[in-house]
Parts: structure tokens; sequence; C-alpha cells
């Protein structure tokens, strides 16, 4: 099936939720519910660690009112 983008040309995304199968090994579901339909993904420890990277990525080039009003401190 394919989506088609929303009014604005983008999908938005309206809610989420997840769901964990299995704790040892870490494995889950993300449901995004968007403007267009349902996304499903399944995903385990590497990939939402992934996802995670991306969004901090993300809101840290925020800046002015979108600053990031959080600190991440990294482990080796």
């Amino acid at each position: 099936m394919k989506r088609r983008p929303g009014k604005s040309g983008f999908v938005k995304l309206l809610a989420t939720e997840t769901t964990l199968l299995s704790a040892d090994p870490l494995i889950g579901l993300i449901e995004l519910e968007t403007d267009t339909g349902t996304i499903n993904l399944a995903m385990n420890r590497i990939v939402a660690e992934r996802l995670l990277s991306a969004v901090i990525e993300f809101l840290q080039a925020g800046e002015g009112d979108d600053a990031p009003t959080f600190a991440v401190e990294r482990s080796q």
C-alpha cells in the first residue's frame, strides 16, 4: 500500500504506542498513528538505540525557544 502525504506534503504523527514483547532479549513494537494510516515497526535494542540517537541529535539542534531542555550523559 502506497501512503500519500497529508495536505501539508508531510505525514503528521498523531500518536505513538509501544508494546514490549520480550525483556530478554529486548524486543517490542512501536505503532505510529499518522494522518495517512498506521505504521507498525518491530524493534530490538539496537533499533531502539538508533531511533533514540536520531531523536536526541534532532532535539539538540534546537535554538532559542526550541533549545533542548535536557542533558545527555553518554557512558562508554
